[in-house]
């Protein structure tokens, strides 16, 4: 609506598009494409004229004459004034306001407080006007109505023991395969359920080195190969001996055994 219009103008005949809406679809539209020409206020009402634009393509329909029940309470009168539109051959021409022989001549329409915009139904009952209430649902509405709800934390967590949920579930690790791990100089992962090298006596391993040390040995004297590669096991187990110090203490415990015995 042009805001030409003043607000009683606005308001009565945006009810008078919603009232007519089956008899001037296009009612609305004429309307926000119109502009206020001649204003006069009757004594018993007012008169306003509307020009609408003629290039607008023609009416849906052809009404001619006054249409609308459309009332609203104006300034200090005690009774409610009338609204209506002329058309000629669905064209809008006219806006129109009865008072009911109420004097409106000390009334600026312009500026005039209003309220309780209605139509009259069929029935001769009033029915108040709401523009929110008549607009058509709308989903983007409803989610405005409808705050979205907080989340609620369980008192405890949720456990799913479902297949799909043991799918999910990492693997284990793996205990550790190298060479160290192998021949006992590394403790294995101290996780659930795993037994640790601790439980072992490290004697077991101080035997297996020096078992397997006669091994390489006697393989170097039968099959004549190099020193360097019995030196290469050699060095190695020494390096990590020294790198373990419960090895060291076990090795010096079987010394002090060895002695005792002499």
């Amino acid at each position: 609506m042009s805001p030409r219009f003043t607000p009683l103008e606005t308001a009565v005949l945006d009810a008078l598009a919603w009232e007519l809406r089956d008899l001037a679809p296009d009612l609305a539209g004429q309307f926000a494409e119109s502009l206020p020409g001649q204003r006069r206020n009757t004594g018993s009402g007012l008169l306003t004229e509307l020009i609408v634009d003629r290039t607008r393509p023609e009416p849906m329909t052809t009404p001619t004459g006054r249409f609308g029940t459309t009332h609203a309470m104006v300034g200090d009168l005690p009774d409610p004034v009338a609204f209506q539109v002329e058309l000629r051959a669905g064209r809008l021409l006219y806006l129109f306001g009865d008072s009911y022989g109420q004097d409106t001549r000390d009334i600026d329409f312009a500026t005039v407080p209003f309220d309780q915009v209605f139509t009259i139904d069929a029935a001769g009952e009033s029915v108040a006007f709401d523009p929110v209430a008549l607009m058509p649902p709308s989903p983007l509405l409803d989610l405005h109505r409808y705050p979205e709800p907080e989340p609620v934390t369980p008192d405890r967590p949720l456990v799913n023991a479902g297949p799909l949920q043991r799918l999910q579930e990492p693997l284990p690790s793996a205990p550790q395969l190298s060479l160290d791990a192998l021949f006992g100089l590394t403790e294995p992962s101290k996780d659930k359920g795993v037994e640790t090298s601790s439980s072992q006596p490290l004697s077991n391993t101080l035997k297996s080195w020096v078992i397997i040390g006669l091994a390489l040995l006697a393989a170097t004297v039968m099959f004549r190969l190099p020193l360097g590669f019995l030196g290469f096991f050699a060095v190695y187990g020494l390096v990590n001996l020294f790198r373990r110090p419960a090895l060291m203490r076990e090795l010096g415990r079987m010394l002090a055994g060895l002695a005792r015995t002499r």
